[in-house]
């Protein structure tokens, strides 16, 4: 290191005269005794140039940091699209208990349905026995012999009744009480059958809910584990953030939230890219389906054309053989029969135009409701399974906001889809649903369209029923559902 004095410094020292200068030190030792300053550092600090090891070492240093913060940024980011990944798979844990617990419900319902069409037939076959019983006793009575005794009694009713029917028993009576023993019988036997395959098919669905259901609540305390995680982990990342920056943790908490916010409007413009393109290729596969149709009825037209067209010939042939012109007439006639026939199929179609039209303006209305108890839920937490009041999951929701309207709808996002009508994304209006899921037979979600690009619905775990974009979650369907 060297040391360097101004020119200005040397030149002022030197310029003075010597008497002057005399004075100028006395009075500067005497100020630097009064300080307690030793006289020997009076003059000023020479000027210090870093050296160059010094200014690359700095540099690297400064590298460093800014690597270790990108670094930092980049693990904040990817513990958050984590944290997101263990909630959405909740909701499709939660999506898969609700469908699994539905169809217990329903298999319940038809098992206790057979059961009891069992019980009604255990009770008309025993009344039939027993009036078999008894018409056995009045023959035995009447003197008929014990070989009518046997007959009836012999093995019990069942027995009976196979032996019955091997006898040519006379008497109209005695064919009908038979008969009817047979008949009742043979009826319990099926429904006890039907009962019991219902209550098996019961058994398993229930036994399907509650594996569902302990998938769905172990998908719950993971994505809770992952949010405690994911907590622990910003807030270690948010205090090395500060150091390294030299900010306060509130700043680098706002900067946090300021990424969070970018990185969300890129994950929703990757989600509306993709959409458009799974609704563009769904658009060129329907336009290609109709081409196909179209190119059907016209190949069948023609094909009707043409063999009209040989009628009429072989009919002008026939009429010339025979020396008549009745044929002609008649397929002229028969032409214009089939225009008259084209009119009339053209009047039931506007007929039908305008009954639509009628149902849009109700479910317009219809919708307007089931839109207002959504918003009405707003801020209300998101729990799987739930279906209110005060909590929410997904299809529990547009569910209960279509049923404030009148409407039912199934208990699940995917069989509300399979329940609805399907509208392209392009012509949604508020009230609609919008479904998401890799194929149309795999949804997970489902929101309520409000509008503008926007729906109400209840994401996921450690969230609120709220205002998304449609775009705020990955795998929008092509097509939404109208009630």
């Amino acid at each position: 290191m060297r040391t360097v004095r101004t020119p200005g410094f040397r030149a002022a020292r030197h310029t003075l005269p010597h008497p002057a200068r005399r004075v100028l030190g006395a009075a500067l030792a005497l100020a630097l005794l009064g300080t307690g300053i030793p006289a020997a550092i009076a003059e000023p600090d020479p000027t210090t140039i870093p050296s160059a090891e010094r200014v690359a070492g700095a540099k690297a240093a400064a590298g460093d940091a800014a690597a270790a913060v990108a670094a930092l940024d980049a693990q904040l980011a990817a513990a958050r699209a984590s944290l997101e990944d263990a909630q959405d798979r909740v909701g499709v844990a939660a999506e898969a208990y609700s469908a699994a617990q539905d169809a217990a419900d329903l298999t319940a319902a038809d098992s206790a349905e057979a059961a009891a069409k069992a019980s009604r037939a255990q009770q008309e076959s025993e009344a039939a026995d027993l009036a078999l019983s008894r018409y056995a006793a009045e023959v035995f009575q009447g003197g008929s012999g014990l070989g009518q005794l046997d007959l009836y009694f012999g093995g019990g009713p069942g027995e009976a009744l196979d032996r019955a029917a091997g006898l040519q028993v006379v008497g109209e009576e005695r064919a009908r009480v038979l008969a009817e023993a047979k008949r009742a019988r043979a009826t319990f036997a099926v429904l006890q059958g039907e009962a019991e395959a219902a209550a098996t098919l019961a058994a398993a669905a229930a036994q399907r809910a509650q594996t569902t259901m302990a998938e769905a609540q172990q998908a719950a305390s993971d994505a809770d584990s992952a949010a405690r995680a994911v907590a622990a982990q910003q807030a270690a990342g948010l205090a090395q953030l500060a150091a390294l920056r030299n900010t306060s943790i509130d700043l680098e908490r706002q900067r946090q939230e300021g990424l969070a916010a970018i990185e969300r409007a890129r994950i929703e413009a990757e989600n509306r890219r993709k959409a458009q393109e799974r609704a563009r290729a769904e658009a060129a596969r329907q336009a290609e389906l109709v081409r196909q149709e179209a190119a059907r009825v016209e190949a069948a037209r023609r094909e009707a054309a043409r063999l009209e067209l040989a009628r009429q010939e072989a009919a002008r042939k026939a009429a010339q053989n025979s020396g008549a012109t009745s044929g002609t007439t008649s397929g002229t006639s028969g032409s214009t029969k089939t225009g008259s026939t084209g009119t009339g199929s053209s009047s039931s179609a506007g007929s039908s135009s305008s009954t639509g039209t009628s149902g849009a303006t109700a479910g317009t209305s219809a919708a307007a409701a089931a839109v207002a108890f959504a918003k009405d839920q707003l801020g209300e937490p998101y729990v799987w399974a739930a279906t209110g009041p005060g909590s929410w999951d997904c299809s529990g929701l547009t569910m209960k906001s279509w049923l404030s309207a009148g409407e039912r709808l199934p208990r699940t996002a995917q069989s509300q889809y399979d329940a609805t009508t399907h509208i392209a994304i392009a012509d949604l209006r508020p009230g609609d649903l919008v479904f998401y899921g890799t194929t149309s037979s795999s949804i997970y979600h489902v929101g309520m369209y409000v509008g503008n690009g926007t729906m109400i619905h209840a994401p996921r775990t450690g969230d609120v029923v709220k205002y998304s974009s449609i775009y705020y979650m990955r795998d929008l369907l092509p097509y939404g559902g109208r009630v």
